[in-house]
Order: structure tokens, then C-alpha cells, then sequence
């Protein structure tokens, strides 16, 4: 099939965040280099970018949504879509009247000024940072499942799946960060990864330590905690995917449509 448009979509694994703009000008090239961009110079068609740093797999769904209704002069698109974690929700703001993706379980890591400014963001008011942690908190420890966050996930990817198909739209899909999808990878258009000895994975994350660690003789652990963060060669960029990894997904993506 002839694609005539790539759509980018994921958290900041997919939105090359963190890859220094030096990189991008030893390319001469100001477009951000994602998978997307590199697999729609593959395929000779242009790119929409949807991904977005710290984005919900929900608030993912609702940009594919919006993007399809408003967009129907695309024919052909192809979507790549970078999971995010389950643990990220998209959560409403009354104070500011829109969306916002939050990550509960890594509430604990705002301290300070940095707990201030995401109670400003969210509830409109940088006094607020002890009450967002206390909810969190609690949401985490008497809410949040990681068993029915997962079914939730896959029962919107197979919707996800019907919608695209309807609108006539392909797409490939694949976990960024942990494998949440069950047994209905065999039913969706879902990429993998395979190292060396035939071992297959099902997060990109993990497939891009085993290579740091076995190809490269580096460990991501030992280095993501430096401070500050050095890059981390060929597959890491300050604990994100670098041009080289982003590159190789796109090959890998291309493969498949093969």
C-alpha cells in the first residue's frame, strides 16, 4: 500500500525529546528525529508528529481521534505508535478548563519548587502540591491496578483497531516502555524486537539495554543516575532514545509493512 502520510504518536520516547539540537544541525535537518521522521524519508511521504513528552496511552487515543475527524483528505495514513505506561492518566483541570497527563506513581519525585509548578499546572494553584501528593497517594495505594489498567488498555487498542480500519488508516504499534498488552498481541498489528540469540521483547526500552549492555558494554543503570546525565552513545541520548535507536525502529517498522 502507498501511504501518503506518517503520524507519529507516543510519550517522549517517540517525540525524540532530549536530542540535542547540535545532532539535528550536524544533519541539517530541523525536524525533530523521530521514527516517524526517519521512516517517512524511507518511504518517501510526509510527517505529522502527535507524540508528546509524559503522554498518557488515553490522551494518545484521543489525539489519533481528533486527528482522523479532522483530516480526511489523508487516504493512506500510517500510524507508529509508541505505547506509554499504564500508570500515566489523563486527568481534567476545571481551574484551567483542558487535559493533563499526570503520572501518580512517580509523584514522589516532585520536591519543592518542582511540586509547586506541577500543582500550578494542574489545579491552577502552586499552593496545592501536598494535596495533589496526598491524592496520588492514596490513588495509588487504594485505586490504581495494574492488572485492570492493562485490560482497559488492550479493550481500547482493539477499539483503536476497528476505528482505523473504518477510516481507512494502517498503523504498527509497540510498547515504549512495558509490556501491558496480553494475549492480544496476535491480534493487532504489533511489532516486536529480537536479539541476537532469538530472544524476543516486548518493550523497546528493554531491547535498547540489551543492546547498550551487550553490543556496546555500557549499563543504562549505572549511567541514569549521573548528574548530570551524560549521553549514552549509540542508544541512549540523556535516558532517551538517540538518533541511532529512533533510526533503527524505523527500519524495524519498515521490515514489517514488507
Amino acid at each position: 500500500m502507498k501511504y501518503d502520510v506518517i503520524v507519529n504518536v507516543g510519550c517522549s520516547f517517540m517525540n525524540g525529546d532530549q536530542i540535542l539540537d547540535e545532532q539535528r544541525k550536524a544533519l541539517n535537518e530541523e525536524n525533530k528525529l523521530t521514527p516517524g521522521f526517519y521512516l517517512s524519508k524511507m518511504l518517501s511521504v510526509s510527517l505529522i508528529n502527535l507524540a508528546a513528552s509524559g503522554s498518557s496511552n488515553e490522551s494518545m487515543f484521543v489525539r489519533i481521534y481528533d486527528w482522523v475527524e479532522k483530516n480526511k483528505v489523508f487516504k493512506n495514513p500510517l500510524f507508529i505508535i509508541g505505547l506509554s505506561g499504564t500508570h500515566r492518566m489523563r486527568v481534567w483541570s476545571e481551574k484551567k478548563n483542558r487535559y493533563y497527563d499526570l503520572h501518580p506513581g512517580r509523584i514522589n519525585d516532585y520536591k519543592g519548587d518542582k511540586l509547586s509548578e506541577l500543582s500550578e499546572k494542574i489545579t491552577g494553584l502552586n499552593s496545592e502540591g501536598e494535596n495533589l501528593q496526598s491524592w496520588c497517594t492514596w490513588y495509588n495505594k487504594f485505586i490504581y491496578s495494574n492488572e485492570v489498567e492493562d485490560k482497559k488498555l488492550q479493550r481500547n487498542i482493539m477499539w483503536m483497531q476497528s476505528y482505523l480500519k473504518e477510516n481507512g488508516c494502517d498503523y504498527r504499534l509497540h510498547n515504549s516502555l512495558e509490556d501491558s498488552l496480553g494475549d492480544i498481541k496476535s491480534k493487532i498489528n504489533y511489532i516486536t524486537f529480537i536479539d541476537d540469540n532469538y530472544k524476543e521483547y516486548d518493550s523497546w526500552f528493554e531491547y535498547l539495554c540489551w543492546q547498550m549492555k551487550n553490543i556496546d558494554g555500557e549499563d543504562f543503570e549505572n549511567k541514569k543516575h549521573r548528574n548530570p546525565c551524560p549521553p549514552y552513545g549509540k542508544r541512549f541520548c540523556y535516558g532517551h532514545p538517540s538518533p541511532n535507536a529512533n533510526k533503527e525502529l524505523a527500519q524495524r517498522i519498515f521490515e514489517d509493512l514488507k
